[in-house]
C-alpha cells in the first residue's frame, strides 16, 4: 500500500528543479536595492535576480556589481564607484578576530557615508526623476544599514518588501520578521562562539545582543532616517515603520553551514546560491601545476575583502617560514605584483578561479579567512579548512567549522611559523578531518540543490497573496515589556503579594486571643 506513495514522491522530486525553468504566468516588476560593495555579498542575490528574470519577470537591480554580461529582462543601475569609499574604510587585515562591538562602531558611520554618497549620485537622481512614475509589484532590500533606502520604496508604490542578507540571520534581521531570537542558545553572528556555549560564553553573547539591539534602535535606525527625509522629504512612513513591515526574510545560511534554531515560516533559509555545480577549465599551466602535485595542495585566499598583502610584516614572515617545511604545494591568492621570499613550492596569483581550484582533487585543505561564500564552497567540494578570522561573521563561521569537525581555528593573534605548520599538519594527516567534512558535505550538497527553486516559490508566493500578509507573527504587535512577559510577570507577584497579605490578615482575624501570661496577671491584680 505505501508503494504508490513512495512512487509519487520521487516523482515529485524529480519535477521540483524544472520549476525554475518554467515561466512564471504573471511577469511581474521587480526592483533589487543591494547597497553593500563586496562582490561575495553580491553573488547570491545576483543568483536569484538573474533566476527571476529567467521566469519572465522583469528585474531592475541596484547594486555595486552590475552583471558582466547582459540577461533577458534585467537591467542595472551601477553603484561599483561606492567601492573607492569602502576600501578608505578600512584596512581589515589589520582587524584581525577583533570586537565585534568595535567592528561596527567602525562600519556605522562608513556606510553611512556610503549611502549618503548612493543617494546623491547620478545614477539613483536619475532613477528617480525619469522613473517616478513607474511602479514595481515587490522590493527586494539587503537587510542591514540600509533603510535610508525605504524612502524609495515610497516613491515606487509601497509595495511588499522582501529582505535579503547575504549571511545568516543577524539579531536584528529576526527582530525585524518578529523571529525569536534567544541568545543563550543562538551565537550572535557577531560573536566568536558555537552553539555550545558555558555559562561566560553565553554572559559575552547576552551583551553583544544587547548591545547590538540598542546600537541598532538608538543609532542606526534614527541616522538611516535622517538620511531618508534628506532625499526623499517627509512623505514616506518612518523607516522603523517599514523595517516592521517586511513580509519575508531570505537568509543565504543554512543549519548545515549555521546551527539548527527555530524559524517563523516567512523566514527563509538557504545556502551555497553563488555555488556552480559545474566546473570550468583552468588555464593550462595552473591545470598542469595542480594535477603534478604529488603530495596535494594547500589552497590559500583571504577573500575579497581582507588582503594577503597588507598582513603585519612579522606574520607574513611566520606565514611563509611555514609554507617553506611543506612538502606540499601552495597556491596563494596574493594581491601585490611580488612576494619577498617566496618559497619555491609556493605559487601565487592576484586573482584565482576560486570553485574550480577547490573542485580539483590534489586540493587538500583551504586557508580562508572564513567569509561565508568561502566556507559553503569547501563544504561543497568537501576540503577542510583552516579559518584565520578577521571580521564580520568570519569568527562565527570559523567557530562552525572547528566545532563541526571540519576545520581548525587558528586567530592571527595566535600564528605562528610553529603553530600554523601544526594545523596544517593535523589537517593533511588526520583522515578525520576529510570523513566529517565529506559527511557534511552530503547534507549540504542536498540542501543546496533545492535552494533556489526554494527562493523562486517564496518570492511567487509573496506576489501571489499580495505580501502575504497572513504570515507576520503576532509578536510585531506587542510591546517589548508584552514580548519578555514582564506585564504578566508584575501582575502575578502583584497577586502573590496581595494573597499573603490577605491570608495573613484572614489568619490574625481567626487565631484566639493568647491568654495573659502569669507575669502580667499578677501585675495586673497588684
Amino acid at each position: 500500500m505505501r508503494r504508490p506513495t513512495v512512487l509519487w514522491q520521487l516523482a515529485l522530486t524529480a519535477l521540483v528543479p524544472m520549476v525554475a525553468l518554467v515561466p512564471c504566468a504573471r511577469a511581474a516588476r521587480f526592483l533589487a536595492i543591494f547597497p553593500t560593495p563586496s562582490i561575495s555579498h553580491q553573488l547570491p542575490f545576483q543568483a536569484v535576480m538573474k533566476a527571476l528574470a529567467a521566469r519572465g519577470h522583469h528585474v531592475t537591480v541596484i547594486s555595486t556589481d552590475p552583471l558582466k554580461e547582459p540577461v533577458n529582462n534585467y537591467s542595472d543601475i551601477d553603484l561599483s564607484f561606492s567601492y573607492e569609499t569602502f576600501r578608505k574604510s578600512a584596512t581589515f587585515a589589520n582587524m584581525a578576530d577583533g570586537d565585534a562591538i568595535a567592528l561596527i562602531r567602525h562600519m556605522t558611520p562608513a556606510l553611512k557615508i556610503i549611502v549618503d554618497e548612493q543617494l546623491a549620485s547620478k545614477q539613483i537622481q536619475n532613477f528617480l526623476r525619469y522613473n517616478a512614475s513607474e511602479k514595481f509589484d515587490l522590493v527586494f532590500i539587503e537587510a542591514l544599514m540600509y533603510q535610508a533606502y525605504y524612502g524609495l520604496l515610497h516613491t515606487v508604490g509601497s509595495p511588499p518588501l522582501i529582505g535579503m542578507v547575504s549571511l545568516g540571520g543577524l539579531a536584528f534581521n529576526y527582530n525585524a520578521i518578529g523571529n525569536p531570537h534567544n541568545p543563550a542558545v543562538n551565537p550572535d553572528v557577531f560573536s566568536k562562539n558555537s552553539e555550545n556555549m558555558n555559562f561566560w560564553e553565553r554572559l559575552e553573547n547576552t551583551y553583544i545582543y544587547l548591545w547590538l539591539s540598542q546600537h541598532w534602535y538608538w543609532t542606526i535606525l534614527p541616522q538611516q532616517e535622517a538620511l531618508m527625509r534628506k532625499y526623499f522629504g517627509q512623505a514616506p512612513p518612518p523607516v522603523a515603520e517599514t523595517e516592521y513591515n517586511m513580509s519575508l526574510m531570505i537568509l543565504c545560511n543554512h543549519w548545515t553551514t549555521e546551527y539548527p534554531r527555530a524559524l517563523l515560516p516567512n523566514v527563509v533559509q538557504l545556502t551555497g546560491l553563488h555555488v556552480r555545480e559545474e566546473t570550468r577549465p583552468l588555464p593550462a599551466d595552473l591545470q598542469a601545476w595542480l594535477d603534478g602535485a604529488e603530495q596535494g595542495v594547500v589552497y590559500f585566499s583571504l577573500g575579497s575583502n581582507v588582503m594577503s598583502k597588507d598582513l603585519p610584516a612579522d606574520k607574513l614572515q611566520a606565514i611563509l617560514r611555514a609554507l617553506a617545511r611543506l612538502p606540499q604545494r601552495v597556491l596563494w591568492k596574493f594581491e601585490a605584483d611580488a612576494l619577498p621570499g617566496q618559497p619555491t613550492n609556493v605559487r601565487v596569483a592576484k586573482w584565482l578561479p576560486q570553485q574550480d581550484i577547490l573542485a580539483h582533487p590534489n586540493v587538500r585543505v583551504f586557508i580562508t579567512q572564513g567569509g561565508l561564500q568561502s566556507f559553503q564552497e569547501a563544504v561543497y567540494h568537501a576540503v577542510p579548512l583552516l579559518g584565520i578570522p578577521f571580521i564580520g561573521d568570519q569568527p562565527f563561521n570559523v567557530a562552525k567549522m572547528a566545532a563541526a569537525g571540519v576545520g581548525e581555528r587558528l586567530p592571527l593573534g595566535d600564528l605562528t611559523e610553529d603553530s600554523l605548520l601544526a594545523a596544517l599538519r593535523r589537517l593533511l594527516h588526520d583522515p578525520a578531518y576529510r570523513e566529517r567534512m565529506h559527511r557534511l558535505s552530503a547534507a549540504y550538497r542536498e540542501h543546496k540543490a533545492r535552494s533556489l527553486e526554494t527562493a523562486l516559490w517564496w518570492v511567487e508566493y509573496v506576489l501571489r497573496h499580495e505580501g502575504a500578509p497572513h504570515l507576520r507573527a503576532a509578536s510585531l504587535r506587542l510591546a517589548w515589556y508584552e514580548l519578555l512577559l514582564l506585564d504578566v510577570v508584575v501582575a502575578v507577584l502583584l497577586a502573590l503579594v496581595l494573597a499573603v497579605c490577605a491570608l495573613r490578615r484572614l489568619w490574625r482575624s481567626l487565631r484566639p486571643a493568647t491568654p495573659p501570661s502569669q507575669a502580667s496577671r499578677r501585675r495586673k491584680d497588684q
